[in-house]
């Protein structure tokens, strides 16, 4: 795989340049959607590539989190007010990372990567019992601000503190619990809002019943090759937590159909000439 030459594929295709800066949460909607999922700042590695909102922000690849502007308090602004809108989904949601996902593509990533009954994966050792109790505190009271989800979850003093951001990052990765906006809780900071996902985002969720995980895999699959032009299947595997031996007949299939195809050790969305 010649890496240069990708790198100067992917730019154009992010429309990365300064004259097609995003400069409005509308335009910001706009790009998640058209891509599906993109990271909030791009990892430094690149280990997982997807388009990143901040380097759209900014108009040139490899603006990173350090370099921290007035573009990026917008940025961090419109992680909050697009779910808040119910623009996109926001969240821990790939690989345990930030990334905006459409809502187009959300039913996919609940259908493979989300989890159904907190209480039956409680009951089998698949969640913890501090993020059962945060998900029957949100179940009960409905969406809260940090401090009070705390309080109402029964998190108290330091320790209580950081087993109640453990349990809440759990909970996002799970897909269960997301960031719907923030308010001011007297703090010098506003506080976030969480919500569960199934209620907040309930007719992506609705959706995601009908499908089935091969399914979604398939899709989700597709759409990022589409998105990234070509991928490693280490990285396919990460970001989607499909199983080595279950990601290789999934590979064959959409190969075999046509949809994707495979290079020197890489799978390439079906546009993607170059190798």
């Amino acid at each position: 795989m010649n890496q240069t030459l990708l790198e100067g594929e992917r730019v154009v295709h992010y429309q990365i340049a300064p004259s097609k800066r995003v400069t409005t949460m509308a335009g910001a909607a706009r790009y998640v959607n058209r891509f599906g999922f993109c990271w909030l700042f791009a990892p430094r590695d690149r280990k997982l590539e997807l388009p990143a909102l901040f380097e759209a922000v900014k108009g040139r690849r490899d603006a990173h989190i350090e370099e921290w502007d007035s573009d990026s308090d917008t940025l961090w602004a419109w992680k909050n007010d697009l779910p808040a809108a119910h623009r996109v989904y926001y969240g821990k949601a790939l690989a345990g990372k930030p990334v905006f996902i459409s809502l187009e593509h959300l039913p996919h990533v609940l259908a493979a990567l989300g989890l159904d009954d907190v209480s039956e994966a409680y009951a089998h050792g698949a969640v913890s019992y501090d993020a059962r109790r945060i998900y029957e505190a949100l179940e009960e009271l409905g969406a809260q601000p940090t401090q009070n989800l705390k309080r109402s979850a029964g998190f108290v003093g330091k320790q209580g503190g950081a087993r109640y951001h453990r349990a809440l990052a759990e909970l996002q990765t799970k897909l269960v619990v997301a960031s719907i906006g923030t308010t001011n809780e007297g703090a010098a900071w506003p506080s976030q809002i969480f919500d569960l996902v199934a209620r907040w985002f309930e007719p992506q969720a609705d959706a995601a019943k009908k499908i089935d995980l091969r399914t979604a895999r398939l899709t989700l699959i597709e759409r990022y090759l589409k998105t990234v032009l070509a991928a490693p299947p280490d990285a396919l595997a990460r970001l989607f937590a499909i199983p080595r031996p279950e990601l290789r007949p999934l590979l064959d299939e959409l190969e075999s159909a046509g949809r994707v195809r495979a290079a020197q050790g890489w799978v390439l969305s079906k546009s993607f000439k170059n190798a």
